[in-house]
């Protein structure tokens, strides 16, 4: 679907202090653009308050943000708050150095601020998925729950995403980022995570009856995290609990790695061995829950940004939560 409109249609340029200060005749150069085919309205948010103050009053007009990856998170998690932000479609104009635009760039917004600009302009609306924790936190990019030592890894990190309220959420703690993996019972070859399969077969107690379905597959993919998974002596990964769609995908000897964004209502899982054999497992599912171990936390990455430490987090996918301008197909 085409996102070009009329040109009596009005624009909301939203437009980060940081990318003015970066990079103002990029900014400029932008709002040249827009501003030959629309109404412009521009603003620059001078705090998270002032931003919201702003939506609020947008009315009709279409959003457009020019920044990092940081300023679009904001703005997507506010319109979300606001159970706005699948009204209408967003244009990102990304401005910003390295990192700082890794998820822009993978959502396919132009490098070049102009380009991006003309895309906004007569670009194509594409629909997206995203995450969304039990405090109303959003995930458009990627989830990574690394190890401590592993690259990547966040350890105490306090969220700088924070969550919609600025207060911790349920289950936020002060603690450290986790207990270290506990080694493997030479003489235990079945991992906790299977047998706690079997034993809730007969009980009906960890795998709800609607659950069912789920349960064959995930009891052989409870298998094969065990063979894949289970790390060495001295693993200093983050000890965690995961389960996917109610189900116990792995037990705490096992860490998790890296979730996906969806893109069709279901996220993808990736867990990851930390040493020795094996490859990496990927399931398909809706909602996944991690905790650390007994009175511990763990720390994660959202969009690159350090979340935690927590006890207890749950994500889900929500297929087709918005809409993004981006150029249109060849």
């Amino acid at each position: 679907m085409s996102a070009a409109r009329s040109a009596g249609e009005a624009l909301l340029v939203v437009v980060s202090p940081a990318a003015l200060a970066l990079d103002a005749e990029s900014v400029r150069v932008a709002r040249d653009v827009l501003g030959a085919a629309f109404a412009v309205k521009l603003v620059v948010p001078g705090s998270l308050a002032e931003l919201e103050r702003t939506l609020s009053r947008r009315g009709g007009k279409r959003l457009v943000v020019i920044g990092d990856d940081r300023a679009v998170h904001q703005v997507v998690q506010v319109l979300h708050q606001r159970a706005e932000l699948a009204a209408s479609p967003l244009g990102i104009i990304s401005i910003g150095n390295g990192e700082k635009v890794t998820l822009t760039r993978s959502l396919g917004v132009a490098a070049r601020p102009v380009d991006a600009a003309r895309t906004v302009v007569g670009g194509a609306e594409r629909t997206l998925g995203l995450l969304v924790d039990e405090s109303g936190g959003v995930v458009l990019g990627g989830l990574r729950i690394p190890g401590r030592g592993h690259p990547g890894s966040v350890p105490g990190a306090a969220a700088e995403r924070g969550h919609p309220d600025g207060s911790p959420a349920p289950g936020d703690e002060a603690g450290g980022s986790g207990a270290p993996a506990p080694s493997p019972e030479g003489s235990d070859s079945e991992p906790r995570s299977l047998r706690a399969n079997k034993a809730a077969a007969g009980r009906g107690g960890l795998i709800p009856s609607r659950c069912h379905g789920w349960g064959l597959q995930l009891g052989r993919v409870a298998r094969t995290v065990a063979s894949q998974l289970r790390p060495q002596r001295g693993d200093p990964g983050q000890a965690l609990l995961v389960e996917a769609d109610g189900q116990l995908l792995a037990d705490l000897d096992h860490p998790v790695y890296l979730v996906a964004a969806p893109d069709d209502g279901l996220m993808e899982v990736r867990l990851s061995p930390s040493s020795g054999p094996g490859g990496q497992l990927r399931v398909r599912v809706r909602r996944i829950t991690v905790s650390g171990g007994p009175a511990t936390s763990f720390t994660y990455l959202a969009d690159d940004a350090p979340g935690g430490p927590v006890r207890h987090r749950t994500w889900t996918a929500e297929p087709a939560a918005w809409r993004l301008t981006v150029p249109p197909a060849a």
